[in-house]
């Protein structure tokens, strides 16, 4: 108290001191305050120090927080449909495995056939394959037995084999020769009328290449059936069509000789 009366200074209370000190203590707390309403992106909520999610919170910038908690919050759905997904794609995988395995096996099959048999032997042995043969390779089975058949003039045979590679191709070029070729087989079996329905038809969905061939089997089987007015509308339909054509003559002796029997 000495020195503070020598240099003409007044001692300091102890009293003042400690309301400095919580004036202080006071400031110190409305500037935390302040800050905290400032920032309004700070994440509320505890903080959890010392645990993963504390960490994490710690580590992951402020903006993608509402993303991290949806990815908490919906963890076990993702979670689970990263496994679905997972599940998906190998069973995918494993049947696309099966079906070029079992893809093949079935031309490996069909080759033997093919090399080691001849005959009624190769027929039977092509229809017991059939059946179990994938979906790409039936119409060149059909189209094998039809092929064999007809070699041993099993012409019923043959004819039902092309019936079914039409059907499985019915606008298909291979499709549509089959049903030529069906048509053809029931003329030599006599079965004219049945002849006349495929060539109907085939008339309705054959591109334009293909009518005068279908008009003359129209014309033909029609004849042969006794339906001489289609026969007559065919053969007239195919003259017009070729015009002044050098084979035009023998469709239009055929016209001429279709109207004699008819007027008779």
């Amino acid at each position: 108290n000495l020195c503070f009366a020598v240099f003409g200074l007044a001692p300091a209370s102890p009293f003042l001191r400690a309301s400095d000190l919580v004036r202080h203590k006071k400031s110190v707390e409305e500037s935390r305050s302040t800050d905290i309403m400032a920032d309004p992106l700070r994440p509320s909520g505890p903080q959890i120090p010392g645990s993963l999610m504390g960490e994490i919170q710690s580590e992951v910038a402020v903006e993608a927080t509402p993303l991290l908690s949806f990815v908490l919050r919906n963890s076990r759905i993702i979670v689970t449909c990263i496994v679905l997904l997972v599940l998906v794609i190998a069973g995918v995988g494993g049947w696309q495995w099966h079906q070029t395995r079992v893809e093949r096996e079935a031309h490996l099959e069909l080759g033997r056939i093919l090399v080691s048999t001849q005959g009624p032997e190769r027929i039977a042995a092509l229809e017991t394959f059939l059946p179990a043969a994938p979906s790409a390779m039936k119409s060149g089975v059909q189209l094998e037995i039809a092929t064999t058949a007809l070699g041993l003039e099993q012409y019923g045979k043959a004819a039902d084999a092309y019936a079914a590679v039409a059907a499985a191709d019915p606008k298909g070029s291979i499709g549509m020769m089959a049903a030529i070729n069906q048509a053809d087989l029931l003329q030599r079996q006599g079965k004219y009328a049945e002849a006349l329905a495929v060539f109907d038809s085939l008339e309705k969905r054959a591109p334009e290449s293909l009518p005068p061939a279908i008009l003359e089997g129209q014309a033909m089987s029609a004849e042969l059936a006794g339906k001489l007015d289609r026969a007559l509308a065919a053969y007239e339909s195919i003259a017009t069509s070729l015009g002044d054509a050098a084979n035009n003559g023998y469709f239009q002796a055929k016209i001429a000789e279709l109207k004699a029997r008819m007027a008779s």
